[in-house]
């Protein structure tokens, strides 16, 4: 997860919700050699956005998780559906194995990133949204634990919803391809020490799971409310459960996989993960 106050920069404001252009979302790298297919992605993207320079220790990073993707997605057995974790810094520390080893799990977490681009368009290698092929598609999900948002809703001059079109775009994309995939929604942890000195952070991390339940709530899905899980009486992440007052240590982890496996094994219903 990308530390919050490298991510606070001035953003355009949308007029209207509005999310990654609509065609953006799949023009992701597919196969082979991902420079080929990510240049591919670049030209297309063009045309409707005009990214400013990003620091190139990202965007290598970004291609390189995602290029391991595509290389794992290559080895899955052909007619075996996956449980996808999908998300932030926060998926890409869960050691799956470690709790999941009698399920069919893949890590499809890429540490700072977000739901989708900034408004202005400013980054060819962010969002879940561009990653879609690589992270959903092929992986023919049976489950896909959605955790995302923390990284988004840290730039405060962004407004909620415009995040939440772009998390709305891929659960639907997901539910057209996989009709029967169980989605299931997870909402972001309040951060600790330092970050929650941030006088805007967990206010807006708050906000942003209220739409999540709402969102899980209307349309069904199950809900592990992964905030009311861990926070602390002062509505923080505790010392005992983090790193780093932003991830998860182990103790952190075991809170989020003990909630989530009787909904991969078909053991429980959310009700018991928003205790």
């Amino acid at each position: 997860m990308r530390n919050p106050t490298r991510v606070i920069t001035t953003v355009a404001l949308l007029a209207a919700l509005a999310i990654c252009p609509a065609g953006s979302a799949t023009d992701t790298p597919t196969s082979g050699s991902l420079s080929t297919e990510a240049t591919t992605s670049a030209t297309t993207l063009a045309t409707s956005i005009s990214p400013a320079p990003v620091p190139g220790k990202w965007q290598n990073f970004w291609i390189d998780r995602v290029k391991l993707f595509i290389s794992e997605n290559a080895a899955l057995e052909k007619d075996k559906r996956y449980i996808v974790f999908l998300g932030d810094s926060l998926t890409q520390g869960f050691k799956l194995q470690n709790f999941f080893s009698d399920l069919p799990v893949l890590n499809r977490g890429i540490s700072s990133d977000g739901v989708c681009d900034f408004p202005e368009g400013r980054n060819l290698y962010r969002g879940v949204t561009r990653r879609m092929k690589e992270c959903v598609y092929d992986c023919r999900p049976s489950h896909l634990v959605f955790l995302i948002g923390t990284n988004d809703v840290g730039v405060s001059s962004v407004p909620l919803d415009y995040w939440h079109g772009a998390y709305k775009y891929v659960i639907q994309q997901t539910r057209a391809k996989f009709p029967d995939v169980k989605i299931i929604l997870v909402t972001c942890p309040p951060c600790g020490a330092p970050y929650a000195k941030r006088e805007t952070l967990n206010p807006r991390i708050v906000e942003w799971n209220k739409v999540i339940r709402a969102y899980a709530e209307k349309e069904g899905f199950p809900l592990i409310d992964l905030h009311a899980l861990l926070a602390d009486k002062d509505g923080q992440l505790p010392p005992n459960l983090t790193s780093d007052g932003l991830h998860f240590n182990q103790a952190g982890y075991e809170r989020w996989a003990d909630a989530v496996r009787p909904m991969l094994t078909g053991g429980e219903n959310s009700a018991a993960a928003r205790k």
